[in-house]
Formats: C-alpha cells, sequence, structure tokens
C-alpha cells in the first residue's frame, strides 16, 4: 500500500499561479501516506508503539525528504513537523479577500459565448471564494447593502482602497470612504490654489493675455501700493529665493518663471487655460509615483505633459482634461476600450491628430483617443513605440537587463546548412581583427540581442570567423560573418532553385488585390542541426559564438531558407501564395477570396510560429512593387525606383558611352514598339555631341520605357507566336488577343550566323516554342512568321517531302504541338523583327581581350594598352580601360583608393647608367608551404629592372649569398641603398660591399619614402602574384611557383616613369617572347606547303616544289624533301598549297593565342583572339609552341631523286633553342 499512497516530491513556485491547488493536493496525499506509516500494536504489546514525540520527529524526516531543496530553504529553520506545515501553508495559502470576492460574484454577468449551465457554474466557482458562513437576517441584510455600497460608489479611487480590506463590515467601509472623500476634496482645493493657472469654479476657456491683465487689475485695486514678483506673481523677494526659479512654463517652456505670470507674445494668441476643479489630474502630478521610471515630457503644441511609455497599451491616449487645457480640436469617437481587466471598460469621449514631441524626436499626425480620468495626460502606446527599434527603461535594479525576443524560433524541422561539406574538410580559425571603439559598442550591443534572443549561444568549436561592420546606403550599420575564409571554402553548392522571377510575376499578375508580407529577421527564425552549429562559429569581442539559426553569408542559408518556406505552403496547401525567399505574396482574384488566403497564411504563420515585420507589411493592395516589377489591373510595368538610373542618364557623350547606352535601351528593348526603327538613328552615329533630332529620339526611348507595360498571362484566350531573325539574331513575340505577353531574343554565334535566312527564320521558331514550352504544350496556337518558305516547310499540313535534314530534324521536334502557321509580311510582323535586329548593335569583344588580360597577369591600363598597340590589336584605350575597371580580381588585389592630388617636388638621386645603383628590400613574412618566408627583392633604378629571391630568413649572411649570385652575373653596381634593417646595416654586409668598392646608403627613421622604387616593386610585384594565383585557383602559399612568371610581366610590359619596359631599358632590346609574334595558320599544322625552287636550269621550270612540313618556329620552318630528306629553311622561302580552300570574306578573322606570358609555366590553356591583319590574305595566329630544338637524322639520307648536294645540313646556332618532335 505505502508505493500507492507515496506523494512525489513537492517542488512548485509559491509565485505561481496555480501553486494553491497544487499545494493543497500534494499535503492531502502526504497526510494519507503518514496514516498508513504510523505504527499500530495489539493491546498486549503496548510497549512496542513509539512515543508521540518521536513520532512527530519521524514525520519531520518523512516531510523533508518529500520536498524539493527548493521548498526545503522556506522550512530550514523550522524544528518540528507543526511548524514546518504552518510555514508552507501561509506560505502557499494566501488570505482571501472576502470583499473582493463578494464583490466579484456580484458584477459577474453572462458573456455571450457562455452558456447557462457555463455561467452557472461560474459563479458557483465565485462563490467558493466567498466563505458564506450561516448568519442572521441582521448581518445579512448589512453584508448586501455594504456589498451594493461599494460596487455603486463613483470614485474607481475610493472603491480600489475599500476592496483593499481583507474583511470589512457596513460601518467600517462607511468611515473609509467618507475618509478618502474629504482628503480627495481637500486635496484638489489645495492643489487648485497651487497652481500656476487660475481657474474659476465653472470651466471657461480664457485667453492667456487676457487672464494675466485681469489678475494685474485686480491686484492692483485691492492692493496699489504691494508689489509683486515678476516671476511667481506672489510677494516681492530676493531672485534666488523666488519659487518659480527653477521652475518651467507650460505655456512657452522657458524656464524661470510661472504660466499665470507668463507674458510670451507667441503663446498670447494660441494658449489657453482650462478652468475645472479636477486641473490638477493633467498638470501637476499626472502620473503616479510608482510609475515615474516610465513616464518621459511630452510636448504637443509647445505645453509640457507627463507621458507614460506603456509598452502594454496598443494605442495612445490622452487625458480630457488636458485636451482642453491645449485647446485640442477633436471629433467624435464613440468606443470602448477594455482595461487589464476585462471586466474593466471606458468610454472614449473622442479623438484628435496630434504633432507630439519626445526628446529629439518628432510625431507627426499622431492619433490620440481621448478618455476621462486617465494616470498620466498622454498614454504612448505601441502605434507610436513601434517605430523604435528597441525601447529601453532605467530602474536602477540589481539584475540583468531583462529582453523581450523580437525574433522567436520558428516551429519548423531544422535543417541541414552544412550537408555537403567536401571530405577533405578542416577547421580554420581566422586571426582575430581589431575595430575602433565605436564600431566595438555595435558590436557588443548587436551580440547581446542575438544571444537574448535565442539566436546564438557560446562555443567551443574548433571553426573561428570574424565579424564586419558594413554600412548600408542609408549609413545603417549591419553586423555580418565573414565565412568566405572558413566554412563556405569547404562547402559544396545546394542546388536547390529559387523561383523564376517572371514565372512568379506572371502568376502573381493575373490576381487582382495583393498583400506582402515581410518575414522579419527570416534566416534567424530557422533552425539548424545542432550538430552543424560549431560550422558556423565566429569570434566577436575576445569571445567565440555559434548560430543556433540560419546565418547570414552561409553558401546554402538561401536554398535551406527557400526549401523550409516552400515546405510550409506546401503542407498547408496555400493558394495563390507566392514566396521569394522572405518576400511572400499573398494575392486572390476577388477581396474575399484574396482574405480567405490572407487569413488561411496568418494562420500558417502563427502555427509555425513565424515572425512578420509588421511595418514593412502591406495589406489589401490593387497595386505592388515586386522583384523588379509593378503589377497592377492585370497589367506588368517595369518598377519605377528601378528605372530612375536610366530616366536620369544624360545624352552619351563619345562612342563607349554611347554602346553602353544602347546596351541598357536593348535590356529594355522587350517594353517598345518598333524599337530598331526608332533606334537607327543612334546605333549608325559616330559624331559627337549628338544632334538634336538624336537627342530627342534619346529622350523618348527614355520616357517610353517608363511609360512601358505588358498584360498578364490569362490562360483561357489563344496565344500567338510571332518570330523573326536578322543576320545577326532571332527574336520572337508571344500575344494574346494582340496584347504581348512575353518577349525572347537571342544573338546568333558565329557558326549560326553562317546560316542561310531560311535556316535563321526556321531556327527562331524552334527556339521561340522551346522558351515558351510550358505556356503552348497541349494548347492550339497560331505561329505567324515572315518567310513564306518556312510557313510552307513548318506547315503540318503539307505531306512534301524536304530535303534538308536540318530542317527535317527541326520539323520533328515541332510534331508535338499543335498550330497553325500563318506567313505575314516583314514589314507588318514588326514586333519581333524589332526584337531581332537590336542585339546586332551592342556586341562587344570585351571578353577575348578579358582573356588577353588574364594570361598578362592582370597589367593596369597603361601597360595594357601599351601590349596591345605594340601587337598591334583592334582594342581602343577606352575599351581596355572598361575592362580593367570592370575586372573583379583587379579590384580586389588592387583596390583604388582615394587619393588627395598634390604635386611633389622633392628631388631623388637619379641613376644615369644601368646597374649603377640597386635598391634592395625584404617582402614578408608571407604564407608559404616550406620554409621560404621571405622574398629578397632588389631593383635597378635606372631601367627598373626587378630581381626577387626567395629566402628562409633576414639575415646578413641570406644577403651576401643572394647579392654575391647577382653580382657574378651583372657585375658590381657603384651604389646599394636600403631601408635601416638590420641585415643591411650589418658590419657583415658593409664589409661586404665596401671590399667591392660599392658605395652604401640608407633612408631616415619613419621614412619608406626614400627607399621608393624597391617599397613600390614589393607592392606591385605581390600584386602581380596574387594576380596570377587568383587566375589559377592556387592558394596563396603556392607563390613560388608563380614568381617567374610575375617577374616577367613585370619585365616585359611598360613602365610608364621611364616609357618603355625595364628589359629594353637595360639590355637596350626587345625582349623576345612566346607572345605576339604572328606567323600564318597554315604554318601552326604540319601538312603539304610550297618551297621556292633555287636550282632551276631555265626559267621556265616550276617556281616552287611540294614539300612536307614538319614542324615551325616564327623564322624557320623543319621540312621532308620528296627524296625523304629533313632539313630547315626560312620561312620566307615556303607558301601555301594553292589547292587548300582559301577564305574570300571581306571580314577576314585572324586569331591569336596567348597561352602565356611566361615560359615557365605551360599548363594554362590555349585560347584564340581574332585580331584584323593586313599583312596576310589567310588566317594568322601567334605562335604559342615551346621553344623548339633541331634534331640531327640518325642515319645516312637515302639516294636523292633530284640533283642535290650530298652535304649534311648543320642546325644553325640560333636554332639550338629549339625543340623538335
Amino acid at each position: 500500500m505505502d508505493r500507492y499512497l507515496r506523494p512525489e516530491r513537492f517542488d512548485i513556485d509559491p509565485s505561481d499561479s496555480s501553486s494553491t491547488r497544487a499545494w493543497i493536493h500534494w499535503r492531502k496525499t502526504f497526510e494519507n501516506f503518514i496514516f498508513v506509516q504510523k505504527p499500530t500494536a495489539p493491546q498486549t504489546d503496548a510497549q512496542s508503539v513509539r512515543p508521540p514525540e518521536k513520532w512527530d520527529s519521524i514525520k519531520f524526516q518523512l516531510l523533508v525528504n518529500h520536498i524539493s531543496p527548493n521548498i526545503y530553504t522556506y522550512i530550514s529553520e523550522a524544528t518540528n513537523y507543526e511548524e514546518a506545515i504552518t510555514i508552507l501553508q501561509k506560505l502557499y495559502v494566501k488570505p482571501k479577500n472576502l470583499i473582493f470576492a463578494r464583490h466579484m460574484l456580484a458584477t459577474r454577468k453572462q458573456r455571450p459565448e457562455e452558456s447557462i449551465d457555463t455561467y452557472l457554474q461560474a459563479l458557483k466557482l465565485l462563490s467558493k471564494d466567498c466563505d458564506f458562513v450561516a448568519v442572521d437576517a441582521e448581518t445579512n441584510k448589512n453584508d448586501s447593502v455594504r456589498d451594493a455600497f461599494i460596487s455603486g460608489i463613483s470614485s474607481h479611487k475610493i472603491r480600489q482602497r475599500l476592496l483593499e480590506n481583507l474583511t470589512l463590515t457596513l460601518d467600517q467601509a462607511y468611515n473609509q470612504a467618507l475618509s478618502l472623500e474629504t482628503a480627495e476634496i481637500n486635496s484638489q482645493n489645495f492643489n487648485t490654489v497651487s497652481l500656476n493657472a487660475v481657474a474659476p469654479k465653472e470651466p471657461t476657456l480664457v485667453s492667456s493675455k487676457s487672464q494675466t491683465l485681469h489678475n494685474e487689475t485686480c491686484s492692483s485695486v485691492n492692493n496699489p501700493r504691494r508689489q509683486k514678483c515678476f516671476f511667481c506673481g506672489g510677494q516681492i523677494h530676493p531672485r534666488k529665493n523666488c519659487p518659480a526659479f527653477e521652475k518651467t512654463c507650460q505655456l512657452c517652456n522657458k524656464k524661470g518663471h510661472f504660466a499665470t505670470v507668463c507674458r510670451s507674445s507667441s503663446k498670447s494668441t494660441n494658449s489657453v487655460v482650462v478652468g475645472t476643479e479636477d486641473l490638477s489630474a493633467c498638470i501637476t502630478a499626472a502620473s503616479p509615483s510608482s510609475l515615474r521610471k516610465a513616464t518621459v515630457p511630452a510636448y504637443i503644441r509647445g505645453i509640457r505633459a507627463e507621458a507614460l511609455l506603456d509598452t502594454g497599451s496598443s494605442i495612445s491616449f490622452i487625458n480630457d482634461n488636458f485636451a482642453r487645457l491645449c485647446g485640442l480640436k477633436r471629433k467624435s469617437c464613440n468606443q470602448t476600450i477594455s482595461m487589464a481587466s476585462l471586466n474593466y471598460t471606458s468610454q472614449v469621449e473622442g479623438q484628435t491628430w496630434q504633432t507630439l514631441k519626445i526628446g529629439n524626436h518628432r510625431y507627426d499626425n499622431v492619433n490620440l483617443l481621448i478618455v476621462k480620468n486617465l494616470c498620466a495626460d498622454i498614454i504612448i502606446g505601441h502605434d507610436v513605440l513601434e517605430e523604435h527599434s528597441s525601447l529601453e527603461f532605467s530602474f536602477g535594479g540589481p539584475k540583468h537587463p531583462l529582453q523581450v525576443c523580437n525574433v522567436a524560433e520558428a516551429s519548423v524541422p531544422a535543417v541541414p546548412l552544412f550537408a555537403n561539406v567536401s571530405p577533405n574538410c578542416k577547421p580554420i580559425a581566422i586571426k582575430s581583427r581589431r575595430h575602433n571603439k565605436e564600431d566595438s559598442e555595435f558590436i557588443k550591443e548587436e551580440i547581446r540581442n542575438l544571444i537574448a534572443e535565442g539566436v546564438i549561444e557560446e562555443s567551443k568549436s574548433p571553426w573561428r570567423a570574424q565579424v564586419l561592420i558594413t554600412k548600408s546606403e542609408t549609413h545603417k550599420k549591419r553586423l555580418v560573418i565573414d565565412y568566405s575564409q572558413t566554412i563556405n571554402r569547404y562547402t559544396e553548392l545546394d542546388a536547390y532553385p529559387l523561383p523564376n522571377i517572371e514565372d512568379l510575376v506572371s502568376k502573381v499578375a493575373k490576381n487582382t488585390f495583393f498583400s506582402l508580407i515581410d518575414l522579419k529577421n527570416a534566416y534567424h527564425q530557422v533552425p539548424i542541426l545542432p550538430e552543424e552549429r560549431k560550422f558556423t562559429a565566429f569570434e566577436a569581442l575576445g569571445n567565440l559564438y555559434q548560430f543556433r539559426r540560419i546565418p547570414f553569408g552561409v553558401t546554402n542559408g538561401v536554398s535551406s531558407f527557400q526549401r523550409t518556406i516552400d515546405w510550409i505552403i506546401r503542407k498547408e496547401k496555400l493558394q495563390n501564395t507566392y514566396a521569394y525567399l522572405d518576400d511572400i505574396t499573398i494575392s486572390g482574384r476577388t477581396l474575399e477570396e484574396h482574405d480567405h488566403n490572407l487569413e488561411s497564411f496568418m494562420n500558417a504563420a502563427k502555427k509555425y510560429g513565424l515572425t512578420l515585420s509588421i511595418q514593412k507589411c502591406k495589406f489589401s493592395q490593387k497595386s505592388i512593387n515586386i522583384l523588379g516589377y509593378n503589377i497592377q489591373n492585370h497589367i506588368i510595368k517595369p518598377d519605377n525606383e528601378r528605372l530612375k538610373p536610366l530616366i536620369n542618364l544624360p545624352p552619351p557623350s563619345d562612342l563607349p558611352t554611347l554602346r553602353r547606352t544602347l546596351g541598357m535601351f536593348a535590356h529594355y528593348s522587350k517594353w517598345i514598339p518598333k524599337f530598331s526603327e526608332r533606334i537607327h538613328s543612334l546605333a549608325n552615329t559616330t559624331i559627337f555631341p549628338l544632334t538634336s533630332e538624336q537627342i530627342k529620339c534619346f529622350e523618348s526611348l527614355k520616357n517610353d520605357i517608363a511609360k512601358s507595360s505588358i498584360h498578364a498571362i490569362d490562360e483561357n484566350i489563344p496565344f500567338t507566336v510571332e518570330t523573326d531573325a536578322s543576320d545577326h539574331s532571332i527574336a520572337a513575340v508571344l500575344t494574346q488577343n494582340s496584347r504581348p505577353v512575353a518577349f525572347f531574343s537571342r544573338t546568333l554565334n558565329s557558326s549560326e550566323q553562317n546560316h542561310s535566312a531560311i535556316e535563321k527564320e526556321a531556327y527562331a521558331i524552334v527556339e521561340s516554342l522551346k522558351k515558351w514550352r510550358h505556356f503552348l504544350i497541349g494548347r492550339h496556337f497560331k505561329l505567324v512568321t515572315d518567310q513564306r518558305s518556312v510557313s510552307f516547310m513548318f506547315n503540318m499540313k503539307h505531306s512534301s517531302k524536304i530535303k534538308n535534314e536540318k530542317i527535317q530534324r527541326w520539323r520533328l521536334e515541332l510534331a508535338a504541338f499543335k498550330y497553325d502557321i500563318i506567313y505575314r509580311p516583314g514589314k507588318e510582323n514588326y514586333a519581333a523583327d524589332a526584337l531581332s535586329r537590336v542585339c546586332a548593335t551592342v556586341e562587344t569583344r570585351t571578353a577575348k581581350l578579358f582573356s588577353l588580360h588574364e594570361a598578362l597577369c592582370h597589367p593596369g591600363v597603361t601597360r595594357m594598352f601599351h601590349w596591345v598597340r605594340s601587337k598591334n590589336l583592334p582594342y581602343s584605350i577606352e575599351e581596355v580601360r572598361t575592362m580593367t575597371k570592370s575586372c573583379r580580381t583587379c579590384s580586389e588585389i588592387k583596390p583604388r583608393f582615394f587619393r588627395n592630388t598634390f604635386d611633389d617636388q622633392r628631388k631623388l638621386v637619379k641613376a644615369t647608367a644601368a646597374f649603377e645603383r640597386l635598391s634592395i628590400d625584404f617582402k614578408g613574412p608571407v604564407p608559404t608551404n616550406n620554409n621560404n618566408k621571405f622574398i629578397l627583392t632588389v631593383i635597378d633604378e635606372f631601367s627598373r629592372f626587378p630581381f626577387a629571391f626567395p629566402c628562409s630568413d633576414v639575415s646578413s649572411k641570406t644577403v651576401i649569398k643572394h647579392l654575391n649570385n647577382l653580382f657574378m652575373i651583372f657585375g658590381m653596381p657603384s651604389y646599394v641603398h636600403s631601408d635601416r634593417g638590420t641585415a643591411f646595416l650589418s658590419a657583415e654586409v658593409q664589409e661586404f660591399l665596401h671590399v667591392r668598392g660599392i658605395a652604401t646608403s640608407r633612408t631616415t627613421a619613419y621614412n619608406p619614402q626614400g627607399n621608393g622604387q624597391v617599397e613600390k616593386l614589393n607592392s606591385t610585384l605581390w600584386r602581380t602574384i596574387l594576380l596570377a594565383l587568383k587566375t589559377k585557383n592556387l592558394s596563396v602559399e603556392n607563390w613560388e611557383q608563380v614568381l617567374p612568371q610575375a617577374l616577367h610581366s613585370i619585365r616585359s610590359l611598360l613602365c610608364t616613369t621611364i616609357n618603355c619596359t625595364p628589359h629594353e631599358r637595360m639590355f637596350r632590346h626587345p625582349r623576345r617572347s612566346t607572345n605576339g609574334t604572328s606567323v600564318p595558320s597554315w604554318l601552326t599544322n604540319s601538312g603539304q606547303v610550297l618551297m621556292k625552287k633555287f636550282n632551276r636550269t631555265n626559267k621556265y621550270q616550276p617556281l616552287v616544289e611540294e614539300v612536307e612540313l614538319i614542324h615551325s618556329n616564327p623564322d624557320f620552318s623543319y621540312i621532308r624533301l620528296p627524296d625523304g630528306r629533313e632539313t630547315t629553311v626560312s620561312n620566307r622561302h615556303l607558301a601555301p598549297l594553292g589547292s587548300e580552300r582559301v577564305d574570300l570574306r571581306i571580314d577576314n578573322e585572324h586569331t591569336i593565342n596567348y597561352h602565356n606570358v611566361a615560359e615557365p609555366l605551360p599548363e594554362t590553356e590555349d585560347q584564340n583572339l581574332e585580331i584584323p591583319s593586313s599583312n596576310e590574305t589567310g588566317p594568322v595566329v601567334l605562335d604559342n609552341s615551346r621553344e623548339l630544338e633541331t634534331e640531327l637524322p640518325s642515319s645516312p639520307p637515302p639516294e636523292p631523286t633530284l640533283r642535290r648536294s650530298g652535304r649534311v645540313h648543320k642546325t644553325p646556332g640560333f636554332l639550338k633553342d629549339y625543340i623538335l618532335k
């Protein structure tokens, strides 16, 4: 029986609302358990019964064992069972307020949702707290009169004080109420006398000026000799003793006088004073002293008021008396507001719209409900407070700040962010960053908010990213985490797709009413798997934290969040609800359908705990801006905000600007009818500035784009597809009832441009139907083309044979569609014709120029254009400049920071000959995968010719070693200049240089400009290395692999200071390179060529003979003669075979192969760059082969068939560096 009656351990907080019921039940079960444990004995064995004092000790021990440690602290000082039970009884069973309980029973009304049975049960439950006992008729009468007396008192304050008593008789209630009423009347009379404003008995409105003059007149009549204080209106007294010395006037808001003597002219016409008995309630002690910490001074029309910041109020209120004092205009409003207890309500007297000022903040057109007997002049609710990000009160308590969670965790399954982490993943801890004081305070505040909201937690992860502070266009700071150097390096992309914007906009545009829902800090609402939190660790102000929810900046955060939102929409079966990340659009064809869909989404949001940003949400709209489009009445237009850069665009002033403008117009070509015709005058101009007609055309195009629109797709209306093709592009228009609903255009590649006109027209049909397959499949539509032959070939009713295999394949592809093909002349098919011709006007060659830029290790504008000019490539300085500025790699490695321009008149010592003056320095330490952490850099001041040596340390021994090797090749310089590094100033290095007759010098302290050339070389060399590494997708630790390529690039490219390359300045001749030597394309491949014959017996014999080309270099070729012998001849004696097909097109293409600038790195793939050539009749290429070396024949040559010398031809000396395979 013991185990059935044993109670559970009692652990209920006394402050819990259900603690009393839990204690009463637990005490009853504990007493039953004790009763069973009490020992009993037969009459014959009375000695075995325990004495009462021992049994009391056992009960106390049982009680201690059955309560929690928290509860035991309350009875720790009790010595016996009865004392402990008494303490717990007083702790959990609160004394009942019989007066309040009977008041609640007497005033309880039946609620609309309650039935008669439910209402009766509620009354019975309330009667239990009344403790009814048997009384006589007189006592019952007095109790009934007392209850009616308390309920009927008109003063809320007196009723509240009476209900504070636990027991109260009728006489006691009467005496206490009478005392409270007398005290309230006396207090009002006292405050009325001491008020700044003089108030008559009846409420009257009097201007401040009239009231002041009346008071002065009365004073002068009653006592003409009595003088008054100018500041308070009382008897004359010293200024420092004036009661108004530190007071502020409530009319003019100036310090030092009362409102009764205020003579401010600015307030004389507008300020009014209200005379009323209860004036003190709205001016002097406007709010109770217990709420002083939540009250702030506020101003309406310059009049000061006490405003209570009420976070529990949804709207704002103003006291009726204070509204009369301010003379506010009011409108009628019949509303009833509910207090914290739903049993108490108050009637609204009206409403007013006013400008409210609190501190430095101004709130315009605030709606204030006018209510009588407020506890403050103004109550500020959520309608004003929600304009701020947070609200802080200072109570001065000992505990840490209490914060309310703004962004709660959604009740959705945790998402996997790092399921696609690569197997070679290893933890990375990024070096700590320093922040200034302002940023540190911002980070501290953001971290505190994230912890309070449960978004992050402290971490012990081996990963560590760093925080960054970014600013938006409005200069608002944001805290972001840089995961690019940690987990993002090992995370493969989650390919979950985002919704197609055009499809989403088309679906939304089918409806009439819309609501835009914005999720607040959307990513921070979705939880992540606990085992993946360690990957999100980051450092902030010396501590390590990790995210519990999706952080911003991780690779798969977007796809994971989109998958979660789509899952909610599918599971809840939400209709006409479209989500693009945190922007959710809810729509409906009718208002009722929209409201139903919106209600369904709100229920789902409540179910899954989604937090909305109400300030950004828009409900029941007929026009919305979504994803760059404006939707209204089934019409889609460009978003006006996105069009502002185009609308404000000035007319182009040069050709590159014109091309960019035409490209921007081409993007919006689908919104402009007859686009190709209207843009013709701009597309073909080369003269600037533009003529007035061209400027007029330019402005009209901008205006038409701003006014353009297309209609949403209605699936109940049949489609029409109109196609067209030009020499360079294809285009199509999808229409319904002659209204465009979609557009398509594409530029043809080089091979497609060679197709015939018929094939291009047919190809336009095939590509457009593929584009809109999801609209057209299974539906009957019209197909319009301006090519009669195509309309005949693609007409499924014709069964004639088509001999073109390509057309036959396309005809089979179109067999799945049901259509009627219609021929329409091109002049009538203007919509598709305009789209098909626009792309040809804006073609660019930037892609090939950019590839050349990468191969040369990303040089700047000057050096890049110098190289282009030296190789006679068809690019302008503007194209080079545009390409260089748009290079993302250059922007990251060589950021263009702002520089103040100034004239530096300081003159440096200049060298007069090559290798006369050398500047040396160390670069490092740098990341490496071996022991070489430093780079010894040397530069010749005359030629700017650089040298670089990887080093393991910066010792004197290292400097001497590399300088000695350099001197053994180039000889001894006259001068060596360095900074104040210990290695350079050491006695060993100085002795090494002085013995060899080399003078030395050093810079002054803290003056790196004194060694400017080598400092500039350090910067240029390291940037070139980083650019080469980024191009080859190598880590920075592999810098030694690209060091030769970087040095070769610097030595070969133009130095703007000396206006030539360092190699030319140093060695007096151009630097030979694998880049830039043009040879005909027929010399790049082995095959039959023609060679000039020198041994002719007469002039009628053939001038050339056919030989086999084995290999070639820019100057010489290795060939095989018809008799089998192999030899080397000059390229000047070779010609292409006449039987080969020759390309006679005027726009003959020439390709340049720019494999890699640095010869020691052959792994770069070849690429082709088209260039024109005026010297060759056929395609030419830049030779990209390795340096060649001739091979001598290993066996004697066969007997020649022609008369030739048997002498063996030796390889010329200048061909020994070439290798033949």
